[in-house]
């Protein structure tokens, strides 16, 4: 095998796993290449590219068979930027990829600089890893993996972490990175927007590890949309679309879609019941933080009971924070919350816990039982419910959300997407008056949030109040009655989606990136006529 990178007849299968994972893969990537792979979760995509950059079987053991061609030097970056640093400081951890390719000291302070700014790193070389947003994370990450200079770069959803605004700027930043340096880069991605632009070819995996369309982006998204959507691939809102096309011409199928959007839009707004509801959460001046920090202050609001409230905001705002509050996890700072107009620091734990379930950012956080169904029954039998009652219950739940296959798994052993969906599986045991959520669909393909939104909907039907934090615009506009805004140490916006996407002033404020609709009505106003 010649190519610059790639596999012949790859087949692998992890020792804990009867099947394999890759069945019989072969592909050549050329030198300077952007690779963009797609495909259900479990179908292999990960695995692939741990094999091409060598982390199996150097790190990873698994049974690999086939050929296999690779660079000598190849960077990876992660989802999660934090398990790739092991220094304090940005200088520190930039400085030790320099140290491994043995940089002379004196060299590595400007080289540093170099680098920062090469990435749009804007901060001071001494600044604690601790303190960045996940964004600025995933800068260091990228500006760690150049310096060591590697033929090759892989990339393993390195957004899916990332708000919007975020995430459309480590695109951008990348797609720089490859103009300037012609980087052979390979991705693995769920959410398209922003990627498969500028990508030279798609490869599209089924569930069996097996590859079913390689080619040029608009091929592939042209003639493979079933097979994509039932692979639970985000698709794109725009691509092939040129975006000036639709809000130029009046008769583009987009731009007639978009209108159609609006309208409906604009109906539901006029149409919005404005009856009271009983409320169930009360905010009076409160201040909330974490430690001896406050991030956010003078936050007096109201939930009424049976809402669905999105909770939005840059990385760092609070929103989080704020749903830590809502459970006690984390103190108020000052000011009081009400619970059914009694204070929450009144509530017994466990009267409290039946009232609320509370999801959190990073499952493994409430993972204590050694199997996916003990995970799942441990609160009922807490409870002393009767056995047959608890694997009834729990047997549907495992149905439900898709992990029936995985019971006897421990939890840690999941893919990110299963472990979030047995997160959300376990607060729904019971049937709260109040879900707390926070990132629920953070790391799911399309299907399976679309699936996980479905049910908390059925729920919220029924009378659950459902506050989720969440970084997707189009849910926030989909399902939302109400949104609040953290912003600059302040719940700084309460109202309908609706209210605050339809406003350009507060787009811009706030630095969103509103569905595509709105951006549609607001370029519109803006466009000068020729």
């Amino acid at each position: 095998m010649r190519s610059f990178l790639g596999c012949s007849n790859l087949s692998v299968r992890f020792y804990h796993r009867p099947e394999t994972v890759l069945d019989r893969v072969s592909l050549s990537i050329g030198q300077g290449e952007k690779v963009l792979i797609l495909g259900p979760s479990g179908s292999g995509k990960s695995t692939l590219l741990s094999v091409l950059s060598g982390i199996i079987p150097e790190h990873v053991e698994a049974e690999v068979s086939g050929e296999v061609n690779r660079r000598k030097s190849a960077g990876v970056m992660f989802q999660d930027p934090d398990s790739q640093f092991c220094m304090l400081h940005v200088d520190e951890e930039i400085a030790f990829s320099l140290e491994n390719r043995s940089v002379s000291p004196k060299d590595m302070d400007g080289i540093i600089s170099e680098l920062m700014e090469q990435v749009g790193l804007k901060i001071d070389k001494k600044t604690p890893i601790e303190t960045l947003s996940g964004g600025m994370k995933q800068r260091l990450a990228l500006a760690c993996l150049l310096a060591l200079e590697p033929e090759v770069l892989f990339f393993d959803e390195p957004t899916a972490q990332l708000d919007p605004a975020s995430r459309k700027d480590i695109f951008a930043l990348l797609r720089n990175v490859s103009r300037k340096s012609g980087q052979t880069m390979v991705f693995v991605e769920h959410v398209l927007d922003g990627c498969i632009e500028w990508m030279d070819r798609v490869i599209l995996f089924n569930g069996k590890g097996q590859i079913i369309a390689d080619g040029k982006p608009e091929e592939i998204v042209k003639h493979f949309q079933p097979e994509m959507k039932a692979a639970g691939i985000w698709q794109p809102k725009l691509y092939p679309a040129v975006w000036e096309d639709v809000i130029t011409q009046d008769d583009h199928p987009l731009a007639v879609k978009l209108s159609s959007t609006l309208k409906m839009k604009e109906e539901e707004a006029k149409n919005r019941p404005t009856a009271d509801r009983d409320i169930l959460i009360r905010a009076d001046d409160a201040a909330i933080g974490y430690r001896k920090k406050i991030v956010a202050d003078g936050i007096t609001l109201e939930i009424p009971r049976g809402e669905w409230i999105s909770v939005i905001g840059e990385n760092g705002s609070g929103k989080s924070t704020f749903l830590k509050s809502l459970i006690r996890l984390e103190a108020v700072k000052k000011g009081r919350l009400y619970l059914e107009d009694r204070e929450l620091k009144k509530w017994s734990d466990r009267t409290l816990y039946e009232k609320a379930g509370f999801v959190f950012q990073n499952p493994e956080l409430q993972f204590i039982r050694d199997t996916v169904f003990d995970e799942i029954a441990f609160g009922a039998r807490q409870r002393g419910w009767p056995e047959d009652r608890v694997e009834k219950k729990t047997a549907e739940l495992l149905r439900e959300f898709g992990l029936d296959a995985h019971q006897k798994a421990h939890p840690f052993t999941l893919s990110l997407g299963q472990k979030r969906r047995l997160s959300v599986a376990t607060m729904l045991l019971f049937d709260q008056d109040l879900l707390l959520l926070d990132e629920p669909t953070f790391g799911q393909d399309e299907r399976t949030a679309q699936e996980l939104i479905k049910r908390l909907k059925e729920r919220q039907e029924r009378g659950t109040t459902i506050v989720m934090v969440t970084h997707d615009m189009d849910i926030v506009d989909e399902h939302s009655g109400r949104v609040i805004v953290f912003h600059q140490g302040k719940a700084a916006f309460q109202g309908t989606p609706y209210r605050l996407f339809s406003d350009q002033g507060l787009v811009r404020r706030f630095s969103l990136i509103p569905p595509l609709h709105y951006r549609f009505m607001h370029e519109r106003k803006e466009r000068v006529p020729v």
